[in-house]
């Protein structure tokens, strides 16, 4: 059964095994809390003292990242991580209409959206800034997207599919495996990754991680379109219009951003755009004489 009948089953599966973790119900709390506090003292400190990189930032972050998937998260939690690491860019190069990236190219390795998202460990994922590098797709696909040549090419994107994730390794998840005590579910992992990377961060960094959600306007734009003469998909996309996280405008506030989002809205939503476009073909509407 479907807890919530916009989002798939994967998704759904996930959040309601979820709820009954200790963690979810006695740390999530604590958690959210203590980052408001965080958050509150720690922007005015990076805007006098940490403004820009230093160096050690995206190995930091990447260091912790990967030390909580390797030995604190759950299967369920790992695993969406990873997935959502490989899902995202391919959503963008289906909408871009990049396709056969060249994954030989070392200095793409888990950065940019034509990058190589194989993940054969977590060192992998450490030594390749997959963070900071993850967050960066969500500026890249604003620059890149073409709304003009996005509608000339609706048709032909109609009729195709996504790569699929299922070709890039995840052998990073046998470590979680061998490693883990699965002590944090995928909420408390999300949360101490925004945590992770508020703490961190330099100012720029984090106020674009923080502010990373203006290619979920874009993609939800573009997933209204390619299922425009299906009616069942339209409502089920409509329930991700939030008004927050540049629906309205371009740039939210840091200091206002909810970090609960990158999970409920942000990686639900790649799971249910990916899922629809593999799985349920669009209408073919056709055109006026």
């Amino acid at each position: 059964m479907n807890q919530f009948p916009y989002i798939n089953s994967y998704v759904n599966e996930i959040f309601a095994r979820e709820k009954s973790r200790w963690d979810y119900n006695l740390l999530r709390p604590v958690i959210i809390f203590s980052y408001f506090f965080q958050r509150t003292i720690s922007f005015p400190l990076k805007f006098i003292f940490h403004r820009f990189p230093l160096g050690f930032e995206s190995y930091a972050i990447d260091w912790w990242m990967t030390f909580g998937l390797k030995y604190l998260a759950t299967h369920d939690a790992a695993e969406l991580m990873l997935r959502h690491v490989q899902i995202e860019p391919l959503l963008y190069r289906h909408i871009l209409q990049q396709r056969d990236a060249d994954l030989s190219s070392a200095s793409r390795r888990l950065n940019g959206i034509d990058g190589n998202f194989n993940v054969e460990s977590l060192k992998v994922a450490l030594s390749n800034q997959l963070t900071v590098g993850h967050d960066l797709l969500s500026y890249e696909v604003v620059d890149r997207f073409d709304r003009d040549r996005f509608l000339e090419n609706l048709d032909t994107i109609r009729s195709l599919k996504p790569e699929n994730h299922e070709s890039l390794s995840k052998a990073a998840l046998d470590e979680n495996r061998k490693h883990s005590y699965q002590l944090l579910g995928p909420t408390n992992i999300v949360l101490l990754i925004v945590t992770t990377i508020t703490f961190f961060g330099d100012l720029r960094t984090t106020i674009n991680a923080l502010n990373s959600f203006g290619s979920d306007s874009i993609v939800l734009w573009c997933m209204k379109h390619i299922y425009a003469g299906d009616e069942s998909a339209q409502i089920d996309l409509d329930f991700f219009m939030q008004e927050v996280s540049n629906r309205g405008h371009y740039n939210s506030s840091a200091f206002f951003s909810n970090p609960s989002q990158y999970l409920y809205y942000h990686i639900a939503f790649d799971e249910v755009c990916y899922e629809m476009l593999m799985n349920r073909p669009p209408i073919r509407i056709s055109k006026e004489p």
